[in-house]
């Protein structure tokens, strides 16, 4: 059996760990009597909230801390929990600070069993960072379901494009060449023909939105088979120097993949035949096992970055680092006035597609 001395020894060295733990844990500790009074807290505490000891202990009601508190079952202001005496093992409920923001926060609460003043001891937990997490996890899922939607209805209009309207211009290009195989007076021959010219360009152009919109060769024959013929339609219609240099494994990558790859080469090579004032544009496209690395470099007249994403002229950045963060990857973007302007752009490859 053990002496009452020893007993003692056992308490006093409990007593000293419950303290120490109180005073190192982490997460923020407060006692509170059954009135709802604080009686006592944790340096976690006092960091969390701003408030110190001095101000709390004695002075300040939970309530004036706790905005409401909430369960999966319910929802309770704090007077109403104190009042009733509730324990609750988890809950969440806002936090006040002493500079009046508040916040989320994960607690539990329980008595003491050896209270003499019904104390409750509440051990709390920030949430701010895990709910920032999960907003950022909706906003990422939000974001990638509404750029695959955007691209499956760009997708249809392209096809509704070539089907719909390019056939039917077609149609009428051909009854144009019929009508002008036919005796007509001269006016009307020139008439025909200005309408044959007219139908020529608007089926260009209807080619030009089509492949604008959706290129059937990113669907039916690959990333790189779709950039060589966008150089060739910025060529054409920019009189720039295009140059694409592949280096690694040419195969199809994920159509998600293909498809980020190609949006953000298709805005750096806009933004350069609009904007750069350049004769040359190089793109070295690598496959390194396990990741792509496009790098897309112009002779233009540069510009500064962080200028153009604070004065609202960076949409198209904007655009092409999230279409690459959303795979995992990073767009890397260097320029300087006069001194040209480089584009890196990293994605991983997926272990399905090694």
């Amino acid at each position: 059996m053990s002496t009452w001395r020893e007993d003692l020894d056992t308490s006093s060295e409990m007593f000293s760990l419950m303290q120490s733990i109180f005073a190192n844990v982490s997460d923020a500790i407060l006692v509170v009597d059954r009135d709802g009074l604080i009686v006592k807290v944790n340096a976690a505490l006092e960091q969390m909230t701003g408030w110190t000891e001095k101000e709390l202990v004695g002075i300040k009601h939970i309530c004036e801390l706790c905005l409401g508190m909430a369960t999966c079952m319910e929802e309770t202001s704090c007077a109403d929990c104190f009042f009733k005496q509730v324990q609750m093992p988890s809950f969440e409920m806002r936090l006040r600070t002493r500079d009046g923001r508040d916040y989320p926060v994960a607690a539990s609460s329980a008595r003491l069993p050896d209270g003499a003043n019904g104390e409750l001891v509440m051990v709390i937990r920030d949430m701010s960072a895990q709910q920032r997490a999960e907003k950022e996890r909706y906003q990422h899922k939000l974001t990638n379901y509404a750029i695959a939607a955007q691209e499956e209805e760009r997708k249809r209009i392209a096809r509704e494009l070539h089907d719909g309207v390019g056939q039917a211009l077609y149609s009428i290009l051909v009854g144009l060449n019929v009508v002008g195989q036919g005796h007509l007076s001269d006016p009307i021959r020139q008439h025909v023909n200005d309408l044959l010219q007219m139908t020529s360009k608007a089926m260009e152009e209807v080619k030009r939105m089509a492949l604008e919109l959706r290129p059937s060769a990113l669907d039916d024959l690959g990333l790189l088979p779709a950039l060589r013929s966008l150089m060739k339609r910025v060529e054409k219609s920019f009189d720039i120097q295009v140059e694409l240099h592949v280096q690694g494994e040419r195969r199809r990558y994920s159509a998600a993949m293909e498809t980020a790859l190609y949006r953000i080469v298709q805005e750096a090579m806009t933004n350069t035949a609009k904007y750069a004032k350049a004769s040359q544009l190089g793109i070295v496209f690598e496959d390194r096992e396990k990741e792509v690395v496009v790098t897309i470099v112009d002779d233009g007249v540069g510009f500064e970055v962080e200028k153009a994403l604070h004065t609202g002229k960076g949409l198209g950045i904007f655009g092409m680092k999230e279409r690459a963060q959303l795979l995992g990857g990073t767009v890397d973007i260097r320029s300087a006035p006069d001194e040209g302007t480089t584009v890196i752009v990293r994605i991983p490859v997926s272990k399905e597609e090694t």
